[in-house]
C-alpha cells in the first residue's frame, strides 16, 4: 500500500490520522498513473465503480479517494491547479452536465464524480429522456480531458455503449464477515477494458459477477478526503430533489390525461369530475380546477408549436440566404 496525498493532508488532517496522507492499492495507483501520465495528451477517461448490485458497501468513498488522488497528481505532476472539493461530486443527471461544462470551460483535468450515477443510466429497453442526455454528455465531453468516475451499485444496469466502450475499467466494490460476523468494508476487484467487457457479456444475463476473472483485487480504507458532512448533506438535497421531480412528473401526467379526455374525447371537465366522484375512486375535485388543467396544456402546447414554427421559419430563411 502507498502513501498518497501527504501535501494535501498532512498528520493529524482528519481524527486518528497517525501519519500524512491515505493509503491506495499499489495496482490500483499503478493503473491511474498510467491514465494521469496520458491524459494531458489531450485523452480523457471514465471509470465505473460498482457494488455487485447491493448499497453501502463503501463505493463512493473509494470514488472520492481515486478523485482526490487524480487531482493531487495534476497539481503535483502537471502542475494544473484544478478543482477539487464537493462540487467535484454531483448526484443528479442535470447537474453533472451543468457541473462538467461549467468546470470544463474554466479548467481542464479535473475529476467530477456522478455518484447514484443509477438514478439516470440504469439501461432499459427503450432509453429515457434523461439517460440520453447523459450518455451524449459522455460522448461529447472529452474535450474537457476529464476524469468521469460513475458510482452505482449495478454494473449490468449500464447502458451497453458506456459498459463496453465509453469506460475503461471497471472497480467492483465489496464488504466481507470477520471471524465474529461482522461486516467489513473496503475490497474491490479491477477489471480491465478487455476484463469488464467479458464479464458483461457473460454475466449480463444472470447479473453473474463471477463470469469473467478479474485483473486483480486490493483493499482501500476509510479516509474521507472531502468535507463528509457537507457530502452527506448533499446527498439528502439530491434526495429530496429526485423526489420532488418524480411528483412534478405525476402531476404533468395528470395535467396530460385531463387535457387528452377533454380534448380527443371530448369529455368535458364536469363530467370527468362527475365520473371520478361517481365510481369507485370517489375523489371529488371541482370541474373550474379540471378546466385549468386543460388551459394550462393548451397553453403549453401553444407555445412549443409556436417556438418550432418560429424555428423553422429562421432555417428557412438562413437557407435562402444561402
Amino acid at each position: 500500500m502507498a502513501r498518497v496525498c501527504e501535501l494535501w493532508f498532512p498528520k493529524g488532517s482528519v481524527d486518528n490520522q497517525k501519519k500524512a496522507g491515505f493509503y491506495m492499492d499499489d495496482m490500483l495507483k499503478k493503473q491511474l498513473d498510467i491514465m494521469i501520465k496520458n491524459v494531458v495528451n489531450d485523452w480523457d477517461f471514465t471509470l465505473v465503480i460498482s457494488a455487485g448490485g447491493e448499497v453501502r458497501v463503501g463505493k463512493s468513498l473509494l470514488a472520492m479517494q481515486i478523485a482526490a488522488y487524480w487531482s493531487y497528481a495534476m497539481w503535483t505532476e502537471h502542475k494544473k491547479k484544478v478543482l477539487f472539493n464537493v462540487d467535484n461530486f454531483v448526484l443528479l443527471a442535470d447537474d453533472l452536465i451543468a457541473k462538467g461544462n461549467e468546470m470544463g470551460k474554466t479548467a481542464h483535468y479535473c475529476a467530477l464524480v456522478y455518484d447514484e450515477a443509477g438514478e439516470a443510466l440504469e439501461g432499459t429497453k427503450s432509453m429515457s429522456t434523461q439517460t440520453r442526455q447523459v450518455t451524449d454528455y459522455l460522448r461529447e465531453c472529452g474535450q474537457y480531458n476529464f476524469l468521469n468516475i460513475l458510482v452505482l451499485p449495478e454494473f449490468f444496469a449500464l447502458p451497453r455503449g458506456i459498459a463496453l466502450t465509453r469506460s475503461i475499467a471497471l472497480i467492483d466494490v465489496s464488504y466481507t464477515a470477520d471471524e465474529n460476523g461482522e461486516f467489513q468494508r473496503g475490497y474491490f476487484k479491477f477489471y480491465s477494458r478487455k476484463a469488464k467487457k467479458k464479464l458483461y457479456l457473460n454475466g449480463k444475463k444472470f447479473l453473474n459477477y463471477h463470469a469473467a476473472a478479474h485483473n486483480f483485487q486490493g483493499r482501500f480504507y476509510k479516509f474521507y478526503p472531502i468535507d463528509e458532512k457537507r457530502y452527506r448533506e448533499k446527498k439528502v438535497e439530491a434526495l429530496q430533489a429526485r423526489e420532488v421531480k418524480n411528483i412534478n412528473k405525476e402531476k404533468t401526467l395528470l395535467y396530460v390525461l385531463v387535457h387528452y379526455l377533454a380534448t380527443k374525447y371530448k369529455v368535458s371537465p364536469k363530467d370527468i369530475a362527475e365520473d371520478i366522484y361517481k365510481e369507485e375512486y370517489s375523489i371529488k375535485i371541482k370541474p373550474g380546477k379540471l378546466n385549468t388543467m386543460v388551459k394550462k396544456v393548451s397553453e403549453q402546447l401553444e407555445a412549443r408549436w409556436d417556438a418550432d414554427t418560429e424555428n423553422r421559419e429562421k432555417k428557412d430563411a438562413e437557407k435562402e440566404a444561402e
